[in-house]
């Protein structure tokens, strides 16, 4: 694979697929042609699309031609790939989530947003630099996290959609990760939705819409300031915790656990709070958040009751368990998940979370069940939510035995 005439250097934080966008945009071609060119797609067929595995991570004879290309490291190459986040983010971590490929990780792991990225536009103006003025600013790699939803450096919650057509930024078919790859004239900021069904032969244009932004956040994107305060400050511990420069340990239910174990709470926690709605809302940390989440929590479970009508396989679940796209109800309950695992010992948690078990019990136990099941969450969260009779040892009793499945677990000091 020959070097391309020119390359760039990749922006913090920057996704691969956004990096494709700025270097096709520098080199005056389509993402289509550069994926080609850098050696992750064959030439033999013109690609209709840009596989969505392509975000999470590359082969060994992927990176290779793709770093000889584009004359970046490996580690510069990894840094734009959300495999890189695994050690830190348990639902993309093979312990949690057992996927042994990169296209079995990426399909239908909710968790990850392959399809509907949220984004913040005054990101996206970018830096003021040159490079920055004719490209943009990054696609950022950590939008694609469905735990990351508010700019901190811009006081604001992301975006959801174009402001224009009101679909998706980057609507795509065939599970292609980046739409329109062979379109040369789109700019990496530009909304690449195709607004009209197609006819035979013909591709209907794109939406074309501006997504930078460089203007002030208006009000009506804004929930109240006690709310937002709230909100900023959940998401730079959230993000503190993504950092790869930060400790590998975080504190959940008076133990100390790796980050990727917390994070794979979280997830877990999430489905419990919608399962057992309202038991959890004394949990959330201001009277908005709390009616947001009566608000989703009507929606998803009246999204599982048409599910658990249909014939065949239900996924009725799933209502319950995905993470919310719009930023607001998705930080309300994360928020509610945080709190619930802020406690002194795996006692007061018990304690804290046995309304929430009993209500989901009796709604749907397999789901109860599911949720609380051994290798889904922490071994200390585990120990709080286990199912226990008159007949167990206990709980002391049952921590000294161990074994602890996760190296470094330790109660915390």
């Amino acid at each position: 694979m020959r070097p391309l005439p020119r390359s760039l250097d990749p922006l913090p934080d920057e996704a691969l697929t956004g990096y494709i966008l700025r270097l096709s945009r520098h080199l005056g071609t389509s993402p289509g042609t550069v994926v080609i060119r850098t050696g992750l797609a064959s030439e033999k067929n013109r690609l209709s699309r840009v596989p969505i595995r392509l975000l999470h991570d590359l082969e060994p004879a992927e990176l290779h031609s793709f770093t000889r290309a584009t004359r970046l490291t490996p580690d510069e190459v990894s840094r734009l790939l959300t495999s890189s986040l695994a050690g830190r983010y348990g639902p993309l971590s093979e312990r949690f989530t057992p996927r042994k490929s990169a296209a079995r990780m990426v399909n239908d792991n909710a968790w990850l947003l392959t399809r509907t990225p949220r984004y913040c536009p005054q990101c996206l103006t970018g830096d003021g630099s040159e490079i920055q003025q004719l490209h943009g600013g990054a696609w950022q790699r950590s939008w694609f996290l469905p735990p990351v939803f508010a700019c901190t450096k811009h006081r604001r919650l992301l975006r959801v959609g174009c402001p224009k057509c009101r679909q998706p930024t980057d609507e795509v078919e065939m599970g292609s990760v980046i739409a329109r790859p062979w379109d040369e004239d789109l700019h990496p900021t530009q909304c690449r939705t195709t607004t009209a069904s197609r006819t035979t032969g013909h591709i209907q244009p794109a939406c074309r819409a501006q997504l930078a932004e460089s203007g002030h956040v208006v009000p009506e994107d804004l929930p109240d300031l006690k709310t937002l305060e709230h909100l900023l400050g959940l998401q730079q511990r959230l993000q503190s915790l993504l950092d790869p420069a930060s400790p590998e340990m975080t504190s959940c239910v008076g133990w100390l656990i790796p980050v990727a174990d917390y994070f794979a709470d979280l997830r877990a926690l999430l489905g419990l709070v919608f399962l057992s709605w309202p038991a959890a809302r004394p949990f959330a940390a201001t009277p908005t958040l709390a009616e947001v989440l009566d608000d989703e929590a009507a929606q998803r479970y009246a999204r599982a009751a048409v599910l658990r009508g249909e014939p065949g396989k239900k996924h009725s679940s799933r209502p319950f368990t995905d993470p919310p796209l719009p930023p607001l109800p998705m930080g309300a309950v994360l928020g509610v998940a945080e709190r619930l695992l802020d406690v002194e010992d795996e006692n007061q948690a018990r304690e804290r979370m046995l309304p929430l078990i009993e209500q989901a019990r009796d709604f749907d136990q397999a789901l109860s069940l599911y949720l609380r099941r051994e290798g889904w969450i922490s071994f200390p969260l585990r120990i709080a939510v286990m199912n226990r009779s008159k007949h167990m040892a206990p709980m002391h009793e049952i921590i000294a035995r161990g074994p602890i499945p996760s190296g470094g677990l330790r109660r915390r000091p």
